[in-house]
């Protein structure tokens, strides 16, 4: 008996082996993405030579940038034409943009001070490096806006398109 049990270990440790393999691939996705909280904004009626700031009341326009992509970003506004009623115009030099950072940003903000409005898109925030990859939460910039219309501005519903462009 014991010189089965000697073969029988002996057989088991001089067993065969064989090995496969399989490559594992993963694709995650990229995220580039802008979420602005709302799609339109209209003002409330005004008169000519009147100001308005802080518009909207509140905390303002929330946009809310997220990336994956491990890269330097960059976040640019610009209006698209100016403020315009048919030949009316209500010129960029009186509609401005401002704002303040949320909770989460870390990087450079370039609204501290009221800007008037390009047609060129302009910065207005740099990502700092905890933000190259900023998912799933992203980073909440806040937006706000002035508007000084002129003494003789014609009556009207003038309408422009604000732009947030973001870059890496």
């Amino acid at each position: 008996m014991n010189r089965l049990l000697l073969v029988i270990v002996l057989l088991g440790a001089m067993g065969f082996s064989a090995t496969a393999r399989l490559n594992v691939v993963v694709n995650v996705q990229s995220v580039y993405e802008i979420d602005v909280d709302r799609y339109t904004l209209e003002v409330p009626s005004v008169r000519p030579g009147q100001f308005l700031s802080d518009i909207p009341d509140n905390e303002g326009i929330k946009v809310n940038v997220k990336t994956n992509n491990g890269e330097p970003w960059q976040l640019k506004i610009h209006d698209t034409m100016e403020l315009t009623d048919g030949n009316n115009v209500i010129p960029n030099s009186n509609f401005y943009w401002y704002g303040h950072l949320g909770a989460n940003a870390r990087g450079v903000w370039y609204g501290k001070d009221a800007q008037a409005f390009t047609l060129d898109p302009v910065l207005t925030y740099s990502s700092a490096v905890s933000e190259y990859n900023n998912f799933p939460d992203g980073t909440d910039l806040f937006f706000k806006f002035r508007l000084n219309v002129p003494k003789t501005q014609n009556s009207g519903k003038y309408r422009s398109i604000v732009a947030f462009t973001l870059t890496e």
